[in-house]
């Protein structure tokens, strides 16, 4: 069983995997040993009309759908999931939510800027130590006037310090809990906010994460994203739609790591014959084989409801907690059929177990996936 793609979304998956292979592949284990941002691929994809490929053409989007996103999300992380990582921090996340939640004349001003590459986003929610609007460093916004007055911590901020917009999630209304949250669109070049340190992490690191301090950073009335209050129904939903790209990732990285597997066993002769010939190494790539196909479906079929306007947060939350329980497993099997060859840094395993985890991990939903799933299943 296939998913059937139009004649664009072939094209568009062709072009991603080509890129991928000629302007990725090259530089993937020098970003990963470096961790540096790597502003020069980022400038090719601005060239693909990758960053803004699923956003209206008013904006200087592509128009051409979700599916068309995920699917070069999964080619990218076939050889860097950090550079997948960037793509979906600032599409799924920055983007994604001015392009919802945004008024008109944000749109004009951030969305355009985000889709034509001028700046590249980011999506600041996280606080250190404590859940959001919870812990000392939280981030308060106070109105005065025709400003809002920014101040607080977020942490593990992917894109952050390479950023030019921030989608930022603030306290308005301490009284109101979880309700007085409101999001923000914040200039990263705005007076008072830095940086206060890059993180260094185990996988994704081409994907620069950051401690942004926001030290009473003014924010104009205009850049509230929503209204006042609707910051945690604008992070579920967000989050939910980059779930689904979270999903292409795990298998677009499960994919890489289960090939590189199969050749590896075709190579590798013990007792006379290569391994892949053993039962026990079959049935480790039949059920990678399966959970990837499985979740390929799943990722694709999610996309599709996002682009139509139906539903999706029930599939987007299915596909987060499946993604979470076969990535990890597929990369221990690989590492278990190269063995000693795949714990080491001579082989891409090592890699690929790194950023899968970090797939897996990241961007935690608001509510626990199965929370989401039997929610659905009982209203």
């Amino acid at each position: 069983m296939s998913y059937p793609l139009t004649e664009e979304q072939q094209l568009i998956q062709q072009n991603a995997k080509e890129f991928a292979l000629e302007c990725v592949e090259p530089a993937a284990a020098e970003i990963d040993h470096t961790a540096a941002h790597p502003a020069d691929i980022v400038k090719k994809m601005i060239e693909q009309d990758f960053l803004g490929i699923f956003m209206p053409s008013e904006f200087g989007g592509a128009e051409a759908g979700y599916l068309s996103y995920a699917l070069i999300i999964e080619e990218l992380s076939r050889v860097s999931g950090a550079v997948a990582a960037i793509l979906m921090n600032h599409a799924s996340l920055a983007a994604y939510s001015i392009n919802r939640w945004g008024s008109a004349e944000q749109k004009t001003t951030y969305l355009s800027a985000l889709c034509q590459g001028e700046k590249l986003g980011a999506f600041a929610l996280n606080e250190p130590g404590a859940a959001l609007g919870a812990g000392e460093h939280k981030v308060a916004a106070v109105k005065d006037g025709d400003t809002y007055v920014l101040k607080g911590r977020k942490c593990y901020v992917a894109n952050g310090g390479v950023a030019g917009v921030y989608i930022v999630f603030a306290q308005t209304n301490p009284e109101a809990g979880a309700k007085g949250i409101s999001a923000f669109i914040v200039d990263g070049q705005s007076d008072g906010l830095s940086i206060a340190r890059i993180i260094n992490k185990m996988g994704l690191r081409g994907c620069q994460s950051a401690e942004l301090v926001f030290d009473n950073v003014k924010v104009p009335v205009a850049n509230l994203l929503g209204a006042e209050g609707a910051g945690l129904a604008i992070a579920a939903e967000a989050l939910a739609a980059t779930s689904i790209a979270e999903g292409g990732m795990v298998v677009g990285i499960a994919q890489a790591a289960m090939e590189d597997a199969v050749k590896y066993g075709k190579q590798r002769i013990q007792f006379g014959r290569p391994i892949a010939s053993f039962p026990a190494i079959q049935t480790m790539l039949a059920e990678m084989a399966t959970n990837i196909h499985m979740l390929r479906l799943a990722v694709y079929d999610a996309a599709t409801l996002l682009e139509n306007g139906e539903p999706f947060a029930a599939e987007a939350a299915m596909i987060k907690l499946f993604a979470a329980r076969i990535g990890q497993s597929a990369l221990i099997d690989v590492i278990q059929i190269e063995g000693g060859y795949g714990y080491s840094q001579e082989m891409v395993a090592s890699r690929l177990y790194r950023d899968i985890k970090g797939a897996v991990i990241k961007n935690s939903s608001i509510d626990f996936p199965e929370k989401i799933i039997a929610g659905n299943l009982l209203a």
